[in-house]
């Protein structure tokens, strides 16, 4: 099949956030920056992370997440959704919805998702991808759904049929948006197993008593309606983090989940490096690029080349190698900004990876 993905090594997730800007977060906090400034610092940090890449040999870039905190920041530039500060600093924010949820450029707060991509594509050149990196439209759902939510979102939506078809109004979009931008790849992570506050689909789904498995096909179902209209020439991957695959029914799950018509999926595995890890997910993948998510982005041990290789040798049973890639196994940061490893890590284990694949792929 035709490769959509024109390189084996991907970037699925956040980078840890660099020294600099680590600082520069701080002051701005603390009110001593304004907030210009932190943006001069945050565009500074990305082009060294596009020079970095481009040192290491990566055909694709993201701004590594810098002008975000977490996948709460997109949703919070959306339409009439707001954040509300939590009165306790250990509270988890809450999404608060104030009409009908939509995206428009001309809308106040929207424009800044946009325009980190305008600048990304104006720093890169030469013929490397700007791969722009969004929460699912599943995250979003789970999210106006999660407990602290739930029950504002119903004062507005209180038809989930109806919530399901402005989100996907929403998505549909914010991806033709993208697109007239010039975006060719976009990844759509779905962090509803790993919501904000730890919580998770599972808890959401009993805290509105609704069957899980229900749940996740009106996901799948949504997920689906926002790629309706996707262009051919666009590359949309799925990024799902692993703890879905120990709920529940599984199979049933994956048969939701993986058959859209997204072109590639990409599955976090977890810190299992080293483990025997449960592949039988790729058969639901038939005819998708698989992004793998084996390098652990929080374990403080070298990575073992030979496990990594021998994963892919495995997955390689299943599907055609030529459709597989390698990837961290997703974000480097968790959903506060912190980092368990440090950027000299990261960068070592993005070179590791790179290496690997050239000894898989040869490139």
């Amino acid at each position: 099949m035709a490769r959509k993905i024109p390189f084996s090594v991907d970037i699925t997730g956040s980078f840890v956030y660099s020294e600099p800007l680590v600082e520069a977060r701080k002051l701005y906090h603390d009110g001593v920056w304004s907030s210009a400034k932190l943006h001069e610092i945050e565009d500074k940090e990305i082009y060294r992370i596009v020079e970095k890449c481009k040192e290491i040999g990566l055909k694709c870039v993201t701004d590594g997440d810098y002008k975000s905190t977490n996948y709460l920041d997109f949703f919070h530039h959306l339409e009439n959704i707001t954040k509300q500060e939590p009165a306790q600093p250990e509270e988890v924010k809450e999404s608060v919805i104030s009409g009908k949820i939509g995206f428009d450029n001309a809308y106040p707060s929207t424009p800044k998702v946009t325009q980190r991509f305008t600048y990304l594509t104006g720093i890169i050149g030469g013929d490397m991808y700007a791969k722009v990196l969004l929460p699912s439209p599943a995250t979003l759902l789970a999210e106006l759904l999660r407990p602290e939510n739930r029950y504002n979102t119903g004062r507005y939506y209180p038809d989930m049929d109806l919530l399901v078809h402005d989100i996907a109004q929403t998505y549909q979009t914010v991806i033709n948006e993208f697109y007239d931008m010039g975006c060719r790849f976009l990844q759509l992570s779905d962090y509803a197993w790993n919501l904000a506050g730890n919580s998770d689909l599972e808890q959401v789904a009993q805290a509105a008593h609704i069957d899980l498995l229900s749940l996740v096909a009106t996901s799948a179902k949504l997920t689906e309606a926002c790629l309706a209209q996707k262009p051919d020439d666009m590359c949309i991957s799925l990024q799902f983090h692993e703890k879905w695959w120990r709920v529940g029914d599984k199979e049933k799950t994956a048969e939701l989940l993986l058959s859209t018509r997204a072109d590639a999926i990409a599955l976090d595995f977890g810190d299992r490096e080293n483990e025997n890890i449960d592949l039988s997910m790729l058969n639901y993948c038939q005819g998708k690029e698989v992004i793998l998510g084996l390098i652990s982005t929080s374990s403080l041990q070298p990575i073992s080349t030979s496990s990594i290789t021998l994963h892919i040798e495995n997955a390689a049973r299943l599907l055609p190698l030529e459709s597989l890639h390698l990837s961290s196994q997703g974000d480097f940061r968790d959903n506060e900004g912190n980092s368990i490893v440090s950027e000299q890590m990261m960068w070592s284990k993005i070179v590791t990876m790179k290496n690997i694949a050239k000894s898989v792929w040869g490139e």
